[in-house]
């Protein structure tokens, strides 16, 4: 089954949610290693029914170069659990038959704001706009972050749906999450069109739609 439904990013049994890009390079290798994480995915996910994975989405970026996958758990400590046992055997798959691939890193966010502009009803869109910051210490991504809200709550972008930012784990990064019908709306960000996810266990699977173009979760 195919879907072009983003993720419920506020979802309340969802603990942590981990963001991480893979750089393939090209629309060709982007399409293969999303198609081949999802594969993954929702072999593990029917094989071994981790009751704490909720959602795994995979987004490709528009210039063909990135993957970014947004997994969401209930806990940093079931996730772990559950990688440590299956990762190595998973990414091994995939650089077999996509090799080069590059992994800066995964990062573990808690969701710090909510924005729902006004007039917004369920996201119909399958692009996102994402935008980030570093900062150190650590307070200047929290402040970003409640800055970003704010600005995002006077003036929202034109076709904006209902947006998120999250600061990371250790406080360290900020990030915008925002389902767009205009990808040029939000300044500095990059976007994104959803390939596929795969729900958890309990929700059942869904695969990478036919038109898709850090470490592995």
């Amino acid at each position: 089954m195919t879907t072009s439904q983003l993720p419920d990013l506020a979802r309340a049994d969802a603990g942590t949610t981990l963001i991480s890009e893979w750089i393939v390079d090209t629309p060709d290798r982007q399409d293969r290693a999303g198609r081949a994480l999802l594969g993954e995915w929702d072999e593990l996910s029917a094989r071994f029914r981790p009751e704490a994975f909720l959602r795994l989405s995979c987004f490709a970026s528009a210039d063909g170069r990135v993957l970014l996958s947004v997994a969401q758990w209930t806990s940093d400590d079931a996730h772990l659990a559950f990688v440590r046992e299956h990762r190595a055997e998973m990414v091994g798959r995939i650089d077999r038959e996509i090799p080069g691939i590059r992994r800066p890193g995964l990062v573990r966010y808690r969701l710090a704001h909510t924005v729902v502009p006004d007039g917004a009803g369920d996201d119909t869109t399958d692009v996102i706009v994402v935008a980030r910051a570093e900062s150190e210490p650590a307070s200047h991504a929290a402040r970003w972050a409640e800055a970003t809200a704010d600005r995002l709550r006077a003036a929202p972008p034109p076709g904006m749906g209902t947006a998120h930012v999250f600061v990371s784990e250790d406080g360290a990064r900020g990030l915008l999450y925002a389902p767009v019908t205009q990808a040029n709306g939000v300044a500095g960000a990059r976007a994104y069109r959803l390939l596929g996810a795969v729900a958890g266990p309990g929700t059942g699977a869904v695969g990478a739609s036919p038109a898709g173009g850090g470490s592995a979760f």
